[in-house]
């Protein structure tokens, strides 16, 4: 029974498998690898790893992937370097001599199995239990590793290794490897090797694991906020790895076995997605929900010793709520089963491979409102028609954007200084055109100076997603009451009408990117989902499913392209239509994660705003989906995204032109943009030439169509309303340009804009409005001015806005009205 004579049979195995054939081969497999249970003598280890494969030619590949392989995966994570380094060799050769199958090699979530029977237990390939081997601190290790790395992609074809290969690998490598066939290739692609002192030993007591787990869970929470391809492999997974250490610690001690598993929850709670199950051993059924865990975080940063008194006091005091048996919380929901009732297995096992995501987080229900259709299909904003504004107190920046409620009950407002107001419409009644805000949100403000860049509500619900400058996006509830209040109609006796009214806000979830700016955010849902995406400043759509807290896509643009400036999601949640500040437009399909679609605008104009204009009561000529495009140069365009054909252009021209004749104007003017198409390549899209150029162009100096907001009714008008950086608001309609005119802007002495409309051939249509700049006082006579104090509450000479406006959005309940917002930090409602 020495070692040495054992080395010395390893030495000779070749000849005793032929010796003995495979018959009685089958019989010597088991007494040769129960070598590896010697835990003293790593020389025999490596020795059995050595040779081993001599053996798997004579009993064959079932064999070998049943009883060999499970064998050597064990010396993988064997403490002595040389046993890892012949274990690797000996899978590199099994895998060279074709005898590991390509479910053995890729495991069976990725290669499949035609097996039923196996179906039902997932088994990770060889590949995947090597793959971290490629980032060990040995140098030697890691040569082994890639050495099997590359000796699999030479077995696989070129599409199980293109596709499974790279999936495989993608947690250890910061690049995609054109090709496996270079060791020297494949290590300038790797992640950089892991220092040994962040490689955990088994000297480690149960106690440590646990606190160094719970640690890293707690870190992870903290990233979790971004969506990459870690999180979600890490979400997907039942229960992190500290949670067996924990129940074997609270089965050893009782004592501690109430606190161990209320912390355990709390950590699975944070990290995991709240399906959680309770082995059959707990006896009291702890449920933790935290609110707010401050204190609990900071006693994990700083990896105390946490006894059976603090944990006691941790578990009582009032940043942990113990709750029984099933939870729905705020950010989905949680539940505790008995898996020794198999009643219980039996329903559990039937619903959990359905991955049927958690309910969605409570983020307010929007109430029904009954508008009258007649009055919304007839109705257009007057001219000077101001019935509401806010005081000049009320925001201390501009108004970036403004979000409206599903139930039109309130709007909320993002602002430069990094606050979010939220206003009730129905007070426009009641207060006699003032606008005052209800709520204030300030959680950016926590971290410094920030300004909220764009705002959204989500649909039908009354939760608000900000999106900051810092990074940040948070979402919110805004807290509605019911309230009764007297109506009299019609000479009728006094009837009671709920009306809902804001009474407070509720953080719901914060996310914190750490890719600069997020410049826009937007919210949809899907018969299983409640996405949110969100732009940031590195170009990547990232999105967040509020229901399970994954991340369904990511979407990238190019640098060389420019910062993303405008996003817009299609109406039927298919499509993603971004631009960018050099006058791009990338189309992806949601579905397939893919760019379709790249286009150039005609005139390298930024892209300043996006909206859409195709919707379920759209009239029959628009039956494709359409987008209203913002410019420079004041300009707004109509295009067809199935083909990038501009239908429609409303462009303002200068005023030295507003009396020059039409056949007199630069051609310029008189001519339609057009998107040019670019040919999405996997390297440079632009030149370093055109890039260059593109990135020295100064800032525009002209004026911009910063805002816009488009109603296409099937039997009624049909209009676009935009709104400048000349603080003006114009109405164009769609159908006859005669009819467009100024809502806001027009000074007191200056004369009424003009609209006149261009043929341009085909469907093609091109609106010129020409908009004669102020004459000096000294020849306006008295009777020719015009009167600029119309109808509405709110009256004056002060109703216009004093700089750009930045947004338009229309209000449909209790009254049809239009909002805007400008730079000069005002808001205002337009009848």
């Amino acid at each position: 029974h020495s070692s040495q004579s054992k080395q010395a049979l390893l030495s000779d195995l070749p000849r005793l498998c032929n010796f003995f054939r495979a018959e009685y081969s089958f019989q010597l497999l088991p007494v040769i690898v129960s070598f590896l249970n010697d835990r003293k003598d790593w020389q025999l280890r490596a020795a059995l790893c050595r040779h081993l494969p001599s053996v798997c030619i004579s009993v064959g590949r079932a064999a070998t992937e049943q009883f060999v392989i499970p064998c050597i995966e064990t010396a993988l994570n064997d403490e002595v370097e040389k046993v890892i380094i012949e274990a690797l060799n000996c899978l590199s050769t099994l895998i060279s001599l074709s005898l590991l199958t390509r479910v053995t090699l890729l495991g069976n979530e990725l290669a499949g199995n035609s097996s039923p029977r196996r179906s039902r237990r997932k088994k990770q390939g060889v590949v995947k239990k090597c793959a971290s081997l490629l980032v060990n601190p040995s140098p030697i290790v890691r040569k082994y590793a890639a050495a099997l790395v590359i000796t699999s992609w030479k077995i696989l074809d070129e599409t199980d290794a293109e596709v499974f290969l790279n999936i495989l690998l993608r947690p250890y490598l910061r690049y995609k490897p054109m090709a496996f066939d270079s060791m020297l290739h494949l290590f300038a692609c790797l992640k950089p090797p892991q220092p040994k002192n962040n490689i955990t030993t088994d000297a480690l007591t149960a106690q440590s694991n646990i606190d160094m787990e719970i640690e890293i869970s707690a870190k992870i929470a903290s990233i979790l906020s971004v969506p990459n391809q870690q999180s979600v492999e890490l979400m997907t997974s039942c229960v992190p790895k500290f949670y067996e250490a924990m129940m074997r610690s609270s089965l050893e001690n009782q004592a501690l076995s109430a606190s161990f598993l209320s912390l355990g929850f709390v950590a699975l709670r944070r990290v995991y997605a709240l399906n959680m199950e309770d082995p059959p051993c707990t006896s009291n059924r702890i449920m933790c929900n935290t609110a707010n865990n401050n204190k609990f975080s900071e006693s994990i940063k700083k990896n105390i010793a946490i006894d059976e008194e603090e944990m006691t006091n941790i578990m009582n005091s009032l940043e942990v709520n113990a709750v029984e048996a099933a939870v729905n919380g705020e950010w989905g929901s949680a539940a505790v089963i008995d898996q020794t009732i198999p009643e219980h297995s039996f329903v559990h096992n039937k619903i959990q491979p359905l991955s049927v995501p958690p309910l969605t987080p409570r983020l307010g229900v929007a109430s029904t409102y009954n508008p009258d259709p007649s009055i919304r299909q007839h109705w257009s904003p007057k001219e000077d028609n101001m019935i509401g504004s806010t005081s000049v107190t009320e925001h201390s920046g501009p108004v970036n954007r403004l979000a409206v409620s599903a139930d039109h009950s309130f709007f909320a407002s993002a602002c430069f200084d990094g606050t979010s107001k939220v206003f009730e419409l129905r007070q426009v009644q009641d207060s006699g055109g003032e606008l005052q805000s209800c709520i204030t949100y300030d959680g950016h403000k926590q971290v410094g100076n920030v300004r909220i860049n764009d705002v959204t509500i989500l649909q039908n619900s009354h939760s608000v997603a900000t999106a900051a400058s810092d990074g940040s996006l948070h979402v919110w509830r805004v807290d509605m009451v019911s309230s009764q209040q007297q109506t009299q109609l019609n000479s009728q006796s006094p009837v009671r009408i709920n009306r809902p009214r804001v009474s407070g806000h509720c953080a719901v979830r914060t996310i914190d990117t750490n890719e600069g700016e997020l410049l826009a955010v937007k919210h949809f849902n899907t018969p299983s989902a409640s996405i949110l995406t969100y732009a940031t400043q590195r170009g990547n759509i990232h999105s967040l499913d509020l229901r399970c807290g994954r991340e369904p896509f990511s979407l990238h643009m190019r640098p060389e392209l420019g910062y993303l400036t405008a996003m817009e999601v299609g109406n039927d949640k298919n499509w993603i239509v971004a631009g960018t500040s050099r006058g791009f437009i990338g189309l992806w399909d949601i579905r397939f994660q893919t760019m379709v679609k790249l286009w150039r605008h005609s005139r390298d104009s930024p892209i300043r705003r996006l909206t859409n204009a195709f919707g379920s009561d759209a009239n029959e000529t628009f039956t494709r989906p359409l987008v209203f495009m913002g410019c420079d140069t004041n300009e707004a365009s109509l295009f067809d995204v199935s083909n990038g054909d501009c239908r429609q252009c409303y462009r303002v021209l200068d005023s030295s032109f507003s009396y020059v004749d039409q056949s007199a104007l630069p051609l310029e003017y008189l001519s339609r943009p057009y998107l040019e198409s670019v040919n999405i390549r996997k390297r440079r899209i632009v030149s370093l030439n055109k890039a260059l150029q593109l990135s020295t162009r100064g800032a525009s100096l002209g004026v911009n169509v910063n805002a816009l907001v488009a109603s296409i009714n099937r039997r009624g008008k049909s209009f676009l309303v935009t709104g400048g950086s000349d603080h003006m608001i114009r109405y164009w309609d769609l159908n006859s340009s005669s009819k467009s005119y100024v809502v806001s802007g027009l000074a007191r002495h200056q004369p009424p804009a003009e609209f006149e409309s261009v043929k341009m051939g085909g469907e093609s249509r091109l609106i010129l409005c020409r908009q004669p700049s102020t004459p000096p006082v000294n020849l306006v006579e008295s009777s020719r001015v015009p009167s600029r104090n119309r109808q509405g509450i709110a009256k004056g000479d002060g109703a216009n806005h004093r700089d750009a406006i930045l947004d338009l959005k229309l209000v449909k309940y209790p009254q049809m009205g239009l909002l805007s917002s400008s730079r000069d930090g005002t808001i205002k409602l337009w009848s």
